[in-house]
């Protein structure tokens, strides 16, 4: 029973880290987007509406940038792990006995624990960013048919 209990923790923990590791490739994509989205629209701000200035403009695409980084941002908490050694003149056997080291399985639910909460908190902020932009499009061409249908003297 427990080999079985050990083997679905490490699934459950490789499945954690495989979903934490897409969820950053998407936030590394969606912040390339989001860059070439910010500089198409800066370009042409000269044609939008005068109540469309500059800061305007780059405030929603700044709040997508910093929700996209705040789910890059790695949250691994130091519970229950010795930190990582800095010290000069290491010995590199402290490396490989660390990486040679059995799991034990104690720390397999808390790792999984972990990783969850890491994979919740991404996906928070993932879908936070991606519901910004998709209103923030939303109202900006809602904005730009208003000025179409009743244009604003300049």
């Amino acid at each position: 029973m427990s080999k079985d209990l050990d083997s679905h923790y490490r699934t459950l923990a490789s499945s954690y880290t495989e979903a934490i590791r897409n969820s950053d490739s998407k936030a590394f994509l969606g912040t390339l987007f989001t860059a070439i989205m910010m500089a198409t629209a800066l370009g042409f701000s000269d044609n939008y509406p005068r109540y469309l200035s500059t800061p305007v403009l780059v405030i929603p695409f700044l709040s997508i940038f910093l929700s996209l980084m705040i789910c890059v941002y790695p949250r691994f908490p130091k519970v229950g792990r010795d930190r990582f050694p800095l010290r000069p003149n290491l010995d590199p056997q402290i490396f490989v006995d660390a990486l040679n080291r059995p799991v034990e399985s104690g720390e397999l639910p808390m790792r999984c624990v972990l990783l969850s909460r890491i994979l919740y908190w991404k996906t928070v902020t993932l879908r936070f960013s991606y519901f910004l932009a998709v209103t923030m499009i939303a109202i900006a061409q809602i904005l730009l048919i208003v000025d179409h249908i009743w244009p604003v003297p300049h």
